[in-house]
């Protein structure tokens, strides 16, 4: 699988990764696996990173999956994720996710994991 993910359950942090090429299938496939994990499902905040992977998807695909599998399984609920890039299309695919995603999710992007975690110690002072 070329998205694959772990749970810190201490930090109640879940690390996602993608390797190699990943087409819309392939995302779709995963997040239907993915949400169906009720620990996911009670965590809701990811570090996604995507500075392995090769995204053949557009955003109209990226936006339909949303749509289509995402915000039904969230039923309202809410999400934090922390995209890390390192290449230009990743960062044009992860923008088109923030604002696709903005009706649940609060997202930022970053170039290290460090920077992500830091993010998560940062959002979470603030809305605790």
């Amino acid at each position: 699988m070329p998205i694959t993910y772990t749970i810190d359950y201490d930090q109640e942090l879940i690390m996602e990764t993608w390797i190699g090429e990943i087409r819309a299938v392939d995302l779709a496939e995963y997040w239907k696996r993915y949400l169906g994990n009720p620990d996911v499902l009670a965590i809701r905040r990811t570090i996604v990173d995507l500075r392995q992977a090769v995204i053949l998807f557009n955003g109209a695909d990226l936006n339909q999956l949303i749509q289509s599998l995402v915000q039904p399984i969230l039923a309202g609920r809410d999400w934090k994720t922390a995209i890390v890039i390192e290449k230009p299309l990743q960062l044009g695919m992860s923008r088109q996710y923030q604002v696709f995603a903005e009706r649940y999710s609060k997202d930022a992007i970053f170039y290290s994991i460090e920077e992500a975690r830091n993010w998560f110690c940062d959002v979470d002072s603030v809305t605790s």
